[in-house]
């Protein structure tokens, strides 16, 4: 927003100055507009919209004017505009078909509300003129409520007008002050400029959350001092000027006061939501004289629809499209002769997905299938998906430390030292994400570092964006470089943060060099890192009271983090009573691995659900393998080894996601137990479709029971289970770290000439370390990675006549 330049001549401000400054001895000025103390039937055709309706509002720059060149023009008769109208004919806020024209392109567009930007303030008004004679924020009011009348009687429904309180005039004003408003004085001013603006508002053309106008509030940094009570006499005035009607005060972030809602400014340069979202098409001021150049690049509108979609994956019921019409900043969505139409056609297709509540699918890239995103920092960062930048407060050099290149977070004058990241939107798998960030850093100095990430914190400022990480790392003077690692639950990484920021590093104490930061995701569903009403459990501790066996005690172990079931024969069940008496819907979620069939055909084992503990009897999510020793899943009744099993595509050695619903319903043919697995390798998202449900009520009474493990004939790991029901107190479901899969070798051939070559099955772009030795004293090794397959071949030329091969992962 253009805050800098004066909206009057040099002679006007003079000429106005020491009218003004009398003003300010004198009492507030009455209403300029007539429309105070409305009837109740003037109040009840105002729109209304309830506090959970979705709303897409923008503000509507209406200074502009042909007849003058007012904003159209500079001083020096160059173009003001770095966008601009299709056309300058009847280009003027006096023109009521001006106004027409884009109420009904905000029809189009999908705007609901309005909110023109006022300059308006009480040392601008000339006294004993009518409105249409007073400036321009004045002036143009009328002509729009009489457009907006003329649509109205034409049936059509053009968006409500709030307003937005361009607060630059507390400072750029007539009367050449910048207004204290914890004075009386100040509050008299404060309240006049917002009072006026309604006085030439009808009620009926007001937008309103549950019968109060919108009043957004610009930034609180041009006022000379404010505190709550500026607030509070708008309210008291404002019930008492209309009629016991207060309104819906949305404050920019910058202030310091409880309102009803807060938006922050930005929104065109990159998604902001503290409460209400703030989005917009891009930014460039090149046409604004005296300014440093800043430019978002529009990308033909991939930028808009990058941050629609952010705002989608995680809405709040109020959006701010910034803007509808600020040409001068590039920030536009109107039609232009740059753009035409693209952006009101733009806006239409994404406000009917909002009010539709549907959520878009995320976008496929570059990252989509990578297990983590890095950046090497240096004197020329080499990025991976993660990019490291500038920012006022987060300014960083290049150096060297402990023989490294690396850079290093300096000082600003705006305080604190921060190192600023931003995660490619390909990368960002879920709305609430469980990620490891790996910091490496040369140990120096003294002080201490964390990560403030945009999180599920709403303690944390705005809204979650500069959530806390819970671990804090110290510095201990070492002279070394070192790795910390942090895990963040929750993550939403909506660039909410300065700048765009996914995440920061804020440092304290002496500065902190950085030479590499990754994050990493672990395939985590939906529920990693939110809060829930569940119990989990993470099979690397210890099992407690909570768990018993039905069945062979020896058939479950716990070893390397994980639990191992089977092989067992009759089957055996390793059950929980944490879920017992829990009322349906009861959802179970495990990560499980098959390791080893057995014999085909076989079943391996898998997850209970609602297992009576007397007789045993309930149901069961099973793997299996068929005569052919091809892959099947099944949900069975407990003790009944055939089925019915689907097939499944499914292998040894690799993690899935083993999901299993039972909800019991009175419909036949209706499934009451559903299971879905899908495989978690950290980049597989789940499916839509079930693998296997079944119904087996009302022909069979409701199960009850607990759930659990199933012990078969094969051998199955399970390193996490989470019951999910609302009959479970509040979590956070935190499942660990993915363990990665053992090395299985196999000979592929052996040749004297050539060697013998190895196959190596594992985890998908891991990298495993090959030992081989022919004496079991002297062991040589050899690194390789696995495809994203999970396989590798290892060659080994001719040696010894007998030589002993072993792989591990390379921690």
């Amino acid at each position: 927003m253009n805050n800098s330049r004066s909206r009057m001549t040099r002679k006007g401000a003079l000429s106005l100055l020491f009218g003004g400054m009398a003003a300010l001895a004198a009492p507030i000025n009455p209403p300029l507009g007539p429309y105070t103390h409305p009837a109740a039937a003037d109040l009840a055709q105002a729109t209304r919209f309830g506090a959970n309706d979705p709303v897409v509002l923008t503000s509507y720059f209406y200074w502009y004017d042909v007849f003058t060149g007012a904003h159209i023009f500079n001083a020096d008769g160059s173009d003001a505009l770095t966008d601009h109208p299709p056309t300058l004919t009847g280009f003027s806020y006096k023109s009521v078909a001006w106004h027409r024209t884009q109420l009904e392109d905000m029809i189009a567009a999908g705007i609901d509300v309005l909110l023109p930007v006022y300059w308006g303030e009480p040392s601008q008004r000339i006294p004993g003129k009518p409105a249409l004679e007073q400036p321009w924020s004045f002036a143009g009011l009328p002509p729009l409520v009489q457009a907006r009348e003329a649509l109205l009687s034409a049936g059509q429904k053009p968006p409500a007008i709030g307003m937005f309180y361009d607060t630059s005039t507390l400072e750029y004003n007539a009367a050449g002050r910048k207004v204290d408003l914890t004075t009386d004085h100040g509050r008299r001013w404060f309240y006049e400029s917002i009072r006026d603006f309604f006085s030439l508002i009808p009620a009926r053309h007001w937008a309103t959350i549950e019968g109060r106008p919108i009043l957004f509030l610009y930034s609180a940094s041009f006022a000379a001092a404010h505190d709550q009570t500026c607030i509070d006499y708008v309210r008291q005035e404002f019930a008492r000027d209309f009629s016991g009607v207060t309104p819906y005060i949305v404050k920019e972030i910058s202030w310091n006061v409880q309102a009803d809602n807060t938006y922050a400014w930005g929104g065109a340069i990159s998604l902001r939501n503290p409460g209400v979202a703030a989005l917009g098409p891009g930014y460039d001021h090149s046409a604004v004289p005296g300014r440093e150049p800043l430019i978002v690049p529009r990308e033909n509108g991939a930028f808009f629809e990058r941050q629609w979609t952010r705002f989608l994956r995680a809405p709040s019921r109020l959006v701010h499209v910034e803007t509808w019409n600020e040409y001068h900043e590039g920030t536009d969505i109107a039609a232009s002769r740059e753009y035409g139409r693209q952006y009101i056609e733009l806006n239409r297709k994404f406000v009917d997905l909002f009010k539709a509540g549907i959520k878009p699918p995320r976008p496929r890239g570059p990252y989509s299938d990578f297990k983590s995103v890095s950046v090497t920092l240096q004197a020329t960062n080499e990025a991976r998906g993660l990019t490291q930048f500038e920012f006022a407060d987060g300014k960083t050099a290049s150096a060297e430390a402990g023989g490294r290149a690396c850079r290093v977070a300096v000082s600003t004058q705006h305080g604190g030292r921060y190192v600023y990241f931003q995660i490619h939107d390909s990368f960002k798998w879920a709305d609430a994400m469980l990620v490891d960030v790996e910091v490496e850093y040369f140990d120096q100095g003294r002080g201490s570092f964390r990560i403030e990430y945009d999180g599920p914190d709403p303690n944390a400022p705005f809204n979650g964006a500069y959530t806390a990480s819970p671990t804090v790392v110290t510095l201990a003077d070492t002279r070394r470089w070192k790795t910390a690692a942090f895990r963040l639950t929750g993550a939403r990484f909506l660039n909410s943060q300065n700048g765009g920021a996914d995440f920061r590093i804020a440092t304290q104490g002496d500065p902190l060099h950085v030479s590499r930061v990754s994050v990493k995701r672990l395939g985590m569903p939906e529920e990693a890192g939110v809060r829930l009403h569940g119990w989990q459990q993470d099979f690397a501790e210890p099992l407690d009271m909570h768990w018993w066996v039905r069945g062979n005690v020896n058939a479950f172990r716990q070893s390397a983090g994980v639990l191992r079931a089977g092989p067992a024969s009759p089957p055996s069940m390793l059950l929980t009573v944490a879920g017992e008496g829990l009322a349906a819907p009861v959802e179970l979620l495990a990560r499980v691995r098959p390791v080893s069939p057995g014999t085909t055909p076989n079943w391996l084992g898998g997850l209970a659900v609602a297992v009576n503990p007397a007789d045993g009897t309930g149901f069961a999510a099973l793997f299996r393998r068929d005569t052919a020793g091809q892959g099947q899943f099944g949900l069975i009744a407990a003790g009944n080894d055939f089925g019915p099993f689907v097939p499944a595509v499914w292998e040894t050695n690799r993690w899935y996601w083993l999901r299993v619903r039972h909800q019991p319903n009175t419909l036949t043919g209706y499934p009451d137990l559903w299971a879905r697995l899908w495989l978690a390798d950290g980049e597989t998202r789940e499916p839509d479709a079930w693998t296997a449900w079944r119904d087996y009520h009302p022909s069979s009474p409701v199960a009850t029971g607990l759930p659990g493990v199933v012990a078969g004939q094969g051998v199955l790991d399970v390193d996490w289970l989470l019951i999910r029901s609302d009959g479970l107190p509040p979590i956070v479901a935190t499942p660990p770290a993915l363990k990665p899969a053992p090395a299985i070798l196999a000979p592929l051939d052996y040749s004297p000439t050539k060697g013998m070559r190895l196959s190596l099955r594992g985890d998908p772009g891991v990298g495993y370390l090959i030992e081989h030795t022919g004496d079991f004293v002297a062991w040589e090794s050899a690194t390789l990675a696995t495809d994203p397959a999970g396989h590798a071949v290892f060659a080994d030329p001719p040696g010894p006549p007998h030589r002993f091969y072993r792989a591990r992962v390379i921690q």
